[in-house]
């Protein structure tokens, strides 16, 4: 029974991992490029969802609970990279370790061994980090 259970719970973890590509974004960006937008519709369901950025696992060191994520974010230096980048550096989206996991520049990739976020989403975040990151 202990091994159905196990079974079960993996293949909801990976499926969890690789259904949603993409976000429904509301009609303007102007509502979309917030933090709150973000977490409830990309960290909370495809990151801290999944089980690999939750309060009780945190890989790599990062939690995306809802009340941890911006702080586990916004300035905080990446244990991944190799180049001492911030996880989030507001206002450059492009020195932002979390873009290039997004987008494929950084040889980890996110979401690990789960289907990736779609371009229009990566540029929704690009776009609150390059607005300034802010906590709204």
């Amino acid at each position: 029974m202990k091994y159905r259970i196990s079974i079960f719970i993996l293949y909801c973890f990976l499926a969890a991992c690789s259904t949603e590509t993409s976000i429904n974004q509301p009609d303007t960006n102007e509502e979309t490029a917030s933090f709150s937008f973000i977490e409830k519709n990309v960290f909370r369901t495809r990151c801290a969802f999944s089980g690999c950025h939750a309060s009780d696992t945190k890989s790599a060191n990062l939690d995306l609970s809802t009340t941890n994520a911006y702080s586990n974010l916004v300035n905080v230096k990446s244990i991944l990279s190799t180049d001492g980048l911030n996880r989030v550096e507001p206002g450059n989206s492009q020195a932002s370790f979390l873009i290039k996991v997004l987008d494929g520049s950084n040889p980890t990739k996110m979401p690990l061994n789960g289907a990736p976020l779609d371009q229009a989403t990566i540029d929704l975040i690009a776009k609150w980090i390059d607005e300034g990151a802010q906590n709204n």
